[in-house]
């Protein structure tokens, strides 16, 4: 039986790692090709939600993140550092499903985990020490992608499981209130119109009706906007231009689902999402350590060139001391014969 010390390499956790990343990226596959499979063969539409996919990449991105946790820690902290941070990292997500401090399950199991990760993620960037310029960006680079996947997962885990949405009916000059998003709207008028270039016996191209607002949130005043309902005639379909605010640590949607020009009322929709700004960080972290393991690489191009700077005078140098060698060896052969 090997021992915990033979088993627990950097190598092994690595490999562990790309299989972990390999299984998950094929139940994605999956899942994206099964609603064309089942269109081609047997000609039904099916559409799998995120709940399909959360059920069944949980459980790999848990052990993906554990593995990238272990992977970060072995080989800069130690063997018993690494266990000992996962091992807080899985006891805090168990006291963390017993106590629910979110109102999400998924996020009290994962979010300890993640929070290990990061923490592993920022111990390596931190003290990585390269004393050349290559180095240093390439070892940034692949750290600052760790980074960003982390902050990625952190994103979607919030994003997924902790997004509050409702719609509610407001007259103008009447507030409709989202208690447990904190908001409330007040829509301070509604103007409709035809608009566009004419189209037919229309003297426009669309019937278009425009809401104005204000948004309040734990009862301050937060923002102002407007969204459009438009009702086209020449496609004869109805869509709508909507109201995004993006923060620090949440995003607010608002769109108009429907619009009685009659009653003067509007049906809202609203929706919060937490942690988008996390999301999209970290693809954009993500995309910047791609660039630095870019540059890094051509930095090493540029130096291994032939004949450039001292590797090319090295190499011409030990040329030329094989050449010697060669002649040397010649011109003892030919004084052997002379003799």
């Amino acid at each position: 039986m090997k021992k915990l010390n033979d088993v627990l390499t950097v190598r092994s956790t690595i490999f562990a790692t790309v299989s972990m990343l390999v299984l998950l990226a094929a139940l994605i596959t999956m899942g994206l090709l099964t609603p064309f499979i089942v269109r081609v063969s047997t000609g039904e539409e099916i559409l799998l939600d995120s709940a399909y996919f959360n059920l069944r990449a949980a459980l790999p991105t848990l052990a993906l993140v554990m593995l990238l946790t272990l992977c970060l820690l072995l080989g800069s902290a130690g063997r018993k550092e690494a266990l000992l941070a996962l091992g807080l990292g899985v006891a805090g997500s168990a006291l963390s499903v017993v106590f629910s401090p979110f109102s999400s399950l998924p996020v009290n199991i994962s979010f300890s985990l993640l929070a290990v990760a990061l923490f592993a993620v920022m111990y390596r960037l931190l003290s990585s020490k390269e004393k050349t310029l290559k180095g240093t960006l390439r070892r940034a680079g692949s750290h600052i992608i760790h980074l960003g996947v982390v902050l990625l997962l952190v994103g979607i885990l919030f994003s997924t499981n902790m997004k509050l949405e409702d719609s509610a009916a407001v007259p103008v000059g009447e507030v409709g209130t989202f208690q447990d998003m904190g908001y409330s709207i007040q829509v301070t008028n509604i103007t409709s119109g035809i608009e566009g270039a004419p189209y037919g016996s229309y003297p426009g191209s669309a019937y278009v009706s425009t809401v104005y607002f204000d948004v309040y949130r734990w009862g301050q005043p937060f923002d102002s906007g407007q969204v459009r309902y438009i009702s086209d005639f020449k496609w004869e379909q109805s869509y709508t231009e909507t109201y995004i605010h993006r923060g620090l640590l949440e995003e607010l949607f608002i769109a108009p689902k429907s619009v009685d020009t009659k009653t003067q009322t509007v049906e809202l929709y609203v929706r919060k999402v937490p942690f988008m700004t996390s999301l999209w960080g970290g693809f954009y972290l993500m995309v910047l350590g791609i660039l630095l393991l870019f540059i890094s690489d051509s930095l090493a191009g540029e130096k291994g060139a032939p004949g450039s700077g001292l590797s090319g005078t090295l190499t011409s140098e030990k040329g030329a001391q094989v050449k010697g060698i060669k002649n040397d060896s010649k011109k003892k052969r030919v004084s052997k014969k002379n003799v």
